[in-house]
């Protein structure tokens, strides 16, 4: 059994559920009730992942803990009961593959399903009995280390000075679908999504998650940031000042009088907003966000819109590029570059960031959410 998931959950209803849902994305289920349960079946079953629903004994994250003990690469996918941001990130903190939001349906499981069979994930190895010792095997085993000596001295030498360390990924994946908009704040970068109506910081080093803050009020549809604030543009049209601090407490709306927003981004002096119909409104940083300029966008598409002291840049989906404005002529278009993640037909770019020398993109493919980025073209 190839594809053989176990899920772990004591309800029969939600066994049944499961068990016709797992079977139309081509998949072997095996049921457990408990922890124990799972560990006394798992030699048998061998499963490439392990779906846990949550809100049942032990807690989950007793049974994250042990089974990550066990088996650290294994994917293990707990299943919400509540749409509950603050505690899917909690629990992928604690060891989560990832978390499956509520309601259960064949569209919601599919892309994790997909990403666990990606990962592949280490088997379960329970504890076996240690071997006897046996003393004609070590008085080999030390001839055969002797032996060794000078190749593995050769191979490390070789190793050292013909290789060398792979590259940081350009391309994460991340752990909810629709993220938004997107603002890079020292050694952390920020993304909101809209889906879990949350915003997610991540260490920009290994993007690991850091925290979340629960924005339930509107859907965030672009963001920035200034040297004192972050800058959510909501989609009714409402821009909100936050603080950059936990909590992120709110300090002002502002009505902007429109919607259809594309993006949002500050060039150090400016606010910048960007819409759908390919207008480019320039405005202070005021308490009314008052617009001193108003330019047509000289490409085909504005999706994302990101600036900084020099220029503007948007991604045009029209054009399937990076295109680049001065900020003093923004209706000059002075480079269009290809971006080649457009090749994807279902990609769709949602939020652009400009920092040291490189562009940072969100996205959307089918139904994973995306960041990556590229060196800021010459």
């Amino acid at each position: 059994m190839f594809n053989t998931v176990l899920i772990i959950t004591s309800s029969e209803k939600e066994r049944l559920i499961l068990a016709g849902i797992f079977k139309n994305l081509g998949a072997d289920t095996v049921f457990s009730m408990d922890l124990n349960d799972t560990l006394s079946i798992f030699e048998k079953a061998r499963p490439k992942a392990v779906f846990m629903v949550d809100g049942q004994d032990p807690p989950s994250e007793i049974k994250l803990r042990e089974l990550r003990r066990v088996a650290p690469f294994l994917p293990l996918v707990v299943m919400l009961k509540n749409r509950d941001a603050s505690r899917a990130v909690a629990l992928m903190k604690l060891g989560a593959f990832d978390c499956a939001q509520t309601p259960w349906t064949e569209e919601e499981m599919r892309p994790l399903y997909k990403k666990t069979l990606d990962l592949g994930g280490t088997p379960l190895e329970l504890e076996e009995k240690p071997p006897e010792k046996d003393n004609t095997k070590l008085v080999v085993f030390a001839v055969m280390a002797a032996l060794l000596a000078g190749m593995a001295s050769g191979w490390f030498y070789a190793s050292n000075r013909y290789t060398r360390k792979p590259p940081a990924p350009t391309e994460i994946s991340l752990p909810y679908s629709h993220p938004t908009g997107i603002a890079l704040e020292g050694d952390n970068v920020l993304i909101s999504d809209w889906y879990t109506q949350a915003l997610y910081t991540h260490n920009a080093a290994d993007f690991r998650i850091k925290s979340v803050t629960s924005l339930p009020e509107e859907p965030i549809a672009a963001m920035t940031a200034s040297a004192d604030a972050l800058w959510l543009q909501t989609a009714p049209g409402v821009i909100e000042k936050r603080l950059k601090a936990p909590g992120m407490k709110l300090m002002n709306r502002i009505q902007t009088g429109r919607t259809g927003v594309a993006g949002i981004c500050h060039d150090g002096l400016y606010f910048w907003l960007a819409y759908n119909d390919n207008i480019l409104s320039k405005r202070l940083p005021d308490n009314n966000f008052t617009e001193i300029g108003h330019y047509l966008y000289p490409g085909k598409k504005i999706t994302a819109l990101a600036c900084d002291t020099r220029f503007l840049w948007v991604a045009d989906e029209g054009l399937k590029a990076l295109v680049k404005m001065p900020l003093d002529q923004p209706e000059t278009l002075l480079s269009s570059s290809e971006i080649k993640q457009y090749s994807r037909k279902a990609l769709k770019i949602t939020g652009l960031a400009s920092k040291d020398g490189k562009i940072w993109f969100t996205a959307e493919d089918k139904d994973t959410g995306l960041v990556f980025f590229e060196n800021e073209p010459k």
